[in-house]
């Protein structure tokens, strides 16, 4: 028998994904798991009487008990997953002739495919070392003028600095679900192993290779701007980096954070999710986590004395 602590790390998946309202599949119980496991050993110990308590099976989904209208929007949710992805091959066609982009992973809701109407295709892009601000204000300006809904560029990160920063599980998943548009998301998870921490499932499969990251067109875009003449608009787009992020983070009333500027500066990254939603996401997760361990630590009650909302008739018990 599992204890309480394997068991919420077995179930961690599906109190992450209920964070978004979202039901998960077996593959994705399995993949984001906290423990290294067989899938095989997963489907067994999810047959246990507390996993039981607190887990629920829908028309080939899983949420947490009292959660079972979540499976009713995932199928919804992978099929509007799927327009937008297809959305982005048909825009990254383009993008890779973009000077000094070196590779464009589609992110968030549609790399997690589970995106609810509202979802944009968010965008993580690989720059050439040097060129970070540059091309953020080729793409920032192009996404504004088609709409952020064709596309949503919001994390630049340059090709020498792969190995981020900020470690916690909201990177890790994100990292984990990439999927790579132009390029291929093999240098990035190779500079970021650590993910292997918090999702010890993840090492299993190669990422799948997508469009080439350079093109003929590109090169030739590229050819003036190596130089002096480069430098210049690095800088004065960097000036333009700082005043948009500066206008992002005043909507929340803040300044923009100092290892933010240090990192935009240094030709690091730049990135437009605020620290707040990510801070406040993980202290989410683990109030959540709490409210399951002591749901776990509970003895197995026969299912029709429970109290909470009643299973509806496609619940099934896990088998």
């Amino acid at each position: 028998m599992s204890t309480v602590g394997e068991q919420l790390a077995l179930l961690d998946a599906a109190i992450y994904g209920d964070l978004f309202d979202c039901a998960v599949t077996f593959e994705e119980l399995w993949r984001y798991s906290g423990v290294r496991i067989t899938p095989e050993d997963l489907a067994g110990r999810l047959r246990e009487p507390a996993m039981q308590q607190v887990l629920r099976r829908i028309d080939g989904f899983y949420c947490l008990a009292g959660r079972e209208h979540l499976a009713g929007l995932r199928a919804s949710r992978q099929q509007r997953a799927r327009v937008l992805r297809r959305r982005g091959v048909r825009v990254a066609r383009w993008l890779r002739h973009v000077p000094f982009v070196r590779g464009i992973l589609v992110t968030g809701s549609v790399a997690a495919d589970s995106a609810p109407p509202d979802a944009d295709v968010d965008l993580l892009v690989i720059v050439a070392h040097g060129r970070l601000s540059s091309v953020f204000a080729l793409l920032g300006s192009l996404s504004r003028l088609l709409s952020r809904r064709v596309f949503c560029p919001n994390y630049y990160l340059s090709s020498a600095h792969l190995t981020l920063r900020r470690r916690n599980h909201y990177v890790a998943r994100e990292l984990a679900q990439a999927e790579a548009l132009i390029g291929d998301a093999g240098d990035l998870r190779a500079a970021n192993l650590w993910i292997s921490d918090h999702l010890p499932n993840c090492a299993d499969g190669a990422p799948a290779a997508a469009l080439p990251r350079t093109s003929i067109a590109q090169r030739w875009l590229e050819a003036p701007l190596r130089g002096t003449l480069g430098d210049w608009l690095e800088a004065k787009a960097r000036a333009l980096t700082l005043s948009r992020l500066a206008v992002h983070h005043g909507l929340e009333n803040r300044p923009i954070p100092a290892d933010v500027a240090k990192q935009v500066a240094e030709g690091i990254e730049i990135r437009f999710h605020a620290a707040p939603f990510a801070d406040d996401l993980l202290l989410r997760h683990e109030r959540r986590r709490a409210e399951i361990a002591a749901a776990l630590a509970q003895p197995p009650t026969d299912r029709s004395e429970r109290s909470g909302p009643e299973a509806p008739s496609g619940a099934r018990p896990i088998t």
